[in-house]
C-alpha cells in the first residue's frame, strides 16, 4: 500500500474518533436540550430525523461531485465542514432565542443543517471503495470500526467535563449568553468541524486519478472509467446481488433507531439516569465493541464469508430486539437488564456493517458498465440508511416509545409491541441471505456445484 494512502487511512483514523467523541456528546443530550427549550417527545423524533433528511438530500449532490471532477475529495469534504460549523452555530443559538416555537425550531434546523454536512463526510466510504484493493476493504473497514470504539471510550470522560459547564458569557454590560452542558455541546461540534477540516486539508491524498489503474480493480484494466448513466445505476440496482445490501442496510439502521432513539428517555424514566449515567453506559458497551470488532476483524483476516458476518449479526440483532421488549419493564428494570440488549446490540454493528459493505462493493465492481459512478452508487448506499434515519425516528416515539404516564405495574413494558419488529426484521433478513447464497446462487459457502467445472464438463 502506498504510502500515501496509509496517510490518508491514518487521517481517517483520526477524523472517525473525533466524530465519535463528538457523537456521544451530542446524542444523550439532545432530548434534555430539546425539553429545555419547551420541546416533547415528538420534537425530539423530527430532531433526530432532521439529520437524516439532511443527509438524504445532500448525499447524491456530493456522490455526483466526486464523480465528475475526477475523484477529487478536497473541494467537496471542505464545503461538509462548512456546514457543519453553520449547523452547528444554529444548534448553540437556539438556547438564547424564545422558548417554545423558535427554541424547538432552531435545533432542528441546526441538526438539518448538520446533517447536510455529514453527508459529505461519508464520502469517506467511496474513498476507500476507489483507493484500497477489493480484497483489503472488509478489513480496513472492520478496522475503521474498531477504532471508532476508542471515540465512545472517550465520551463519558467529555461528557462529565461537559456537565460542569455552567457560565455567563457577557456580550454588553447589560446583557449576557448562557452556557450549559446542552447548548455548549453546538460550540464543541463547531470546534471539531474546524479541526477535522484542518486535518483533512494537511494529509488527505485524493486517489489514483481513473484513466489510471484502479487499485480496487478486479480485472487490473487500464481502460479509463466512465461515468454510468442513470439508466445503467437505476438497471444494475435491479439485480439482486446489488439490491438485496441495500435491504439489509436499511432494515438494520431501522433497527438501530429504535435505540438511538429510546435509550436516552427510557434511561431517564425507568432508571433517573442524566446524560453522564447513559454516557458511562457507552463506555461499558464501547468493551463489548471492541472484543467484537477485534473478532470481526480477526475473521475478515481469515478470509470469513460475507454470509457468515451477516448471518452473525442478524441473528443478534434478533435475540437483543426479543430481550429489549421483554426485559425493560418498570416493575422488573435495573441497570444490568436495561443493559443486556445494548451489549448485544453493540455486536451486531461489527459482523453486519463491514461484510454488507463489502458485499455490495464486489457486487458493484462486478459490473463495468457502473464503474465509473462510485461516489453516486456509494451515496446510494449511504442513502438506505439516512432514509431509516428519516422514517424510524417518527415511527419510533409515535407507535414504539410509550409515554411514562401510561407505564404502570398492570402494563409495565416501557415499548409497545410494535418494538418487536426489531427481531422480525432481522429473521426476514436471514431469510433474504440464505435465497441470495442457495437459490439466487451466490454460493460463498462453496455448497452449491461448481458452474464454470459443469459447463466445462458439457463442452467436453
Amino acid at each position: 500500500m502506498e504510502r500515501s494512502i496509509q496517510i490518508s487511512l491514518a487521517a481517517f483514523l483520526l477524523f472517525i474518533v473525533l466524530e465519535n467523541v463528538i457523537g456521544t456528546i451530542t446524542g444523550p443530550s439532545l432530548i434534555f436540550y430539546i425539553e429545555s427549550v419547551g420541546g416533547s417527545n415528538e420534537d425530539y423524533g423530527l430532531t433526530t430525523s432532521s439529520v437524516c433528511l439532511g443527509m438524504t438530500l445532500m448525499m447524491f449532490y456530493f456522490g455526483k461531485w466526486v464523480d465528475s471532477n475526477g475523484n477529487k475529495y478536497q473541494a467537496p469534504l471542505r464545503f461538509a465542514f462548512i456546514l457543519g460549523i453553520i449547523g452547528s452555530i444554529i444548534y448553540f443559538v437556539a438556547s438564547i432565542l424564545p422558548t417554545g416555537f423558535w427554541g424547538v425550531n432552531a435545533i432542528l434546523v441546526g441538526r438539518f443543517v448538520q446533517g447536510m454536512g455529514a453527508a459529505g463526510k461519508t464520502l469517506a466510504k467511496s474513498w476507500i471503495a476507489t483507493a484500497i484493493p477489493y480484497e483489503q476493504q472488509k478489513t480496513v473497514f472492520a478496522a475503521l470500526s474498531m477504532i471508532s470504539i476508542v471515540g465512545q471510550a472517550i465520551g463519558p470522560l467529555m461528557n462529565t467535563l461537559v456537565s460542569e459547564i455552567h457560565m455567563e458569557v457577557p456580550i454588553t454590560s447589560s446583557y449576557s449568553i448562557p452556557l450549559n452542558p446542552y447548548n455548549s455541546v453546538g460550540l464543541l461540534v463547531a470546534f471539531n468541524e474546524v479541526l477535522l477540516w484542518v486535518i483533512i486539508a494537511l494529509f488527505l491524498q485524493d486517489p489514483p486519478p481513473k484513466k489510471e489503474k484502479s487499485l480496487s480493480s478486479a480485472t487490473g484494466e487500464d481502460e479509463p472509467a466512465t461515468e454510468a448513466g442513470m439508466y445503467d445505476i437505476l438497471n444494475a440496482m435491479t439485480h439482486f446481488d446489488i439490491f438485496f445490501p441495500l435491504i439489509q442496510r436499511f432494515v438494520t439502521c431501522m433497527n438501530f433507531v429504535l435505540y438511538g432513539v429510546v435509550v436516552s428517555p427510557v434511561a431517564a424514566n425507568m432508571l433517573n439516569w442524566s446524560p453522564v449515567e447513559i454516557s458511562k453506559l457507552s463506555a461499558v458497551t464501547s468493551v463489548f465493541a471492541f472484543v467484537g470488532m477485534g473478532t470481526t476483524l480477526v475473521l475478515s483476516i481469515i478470509k470469513t464469508s460475507d454470509f457468515v458476518m451477516i448471518l452473525v449479526g442478524n441473528g443478534i440483532f434478533a435475540l437483543a430486539g426479543i430481550s429489549t421488549y421483554l426485559d425493560w419493564r418498570a416493575d422488573t428494570v435495573t441497570a444490568i437488564t436495561f443493559s443486556i440488549p445494548l451489549i448485544l446490540v453493540t455486536l451486531v454493528y461489527p459482523f453486519t456493517s463491514p461484510a454488507n459493505q463489502s458485499s455490495f462493493n464486489k457486487a458493484v465492481f462486478s459490473r463495468p458498465e457502473i464503474a465509473g459512478s462510485i461516489g453516486v452508487l456509494q451515496s446510494i448506499y449511504t442513502q438506505a440508511a439516512t432514509i431509516a434515519g428519516i422514517v424510524g425516528p417518527p415511527f419510533v416515539t409515535s407507535y414504539v416509545l410509550r409515554d411514562p404516564k401510561d407505564v404502570s405495574l398492570s402494563s409495565p413494558y416501557a415499548l409497545s409491541p410494535w418494538a418487536l419488529y426489531v427481531p422480525i426484521s432481522s429473521f426476514l433478513l436471514i431469510l433474504g441471505l440464505l435465497y441470495e447464497e442457495f437459490v439466487f446462487g451466490k454460493n460463498e459457502l462453496g455448497l452449491l456445484p461448481d458452474k464454470t467445472k459443469e459447463s466445462a464438463k458439457d463442452e467436453a
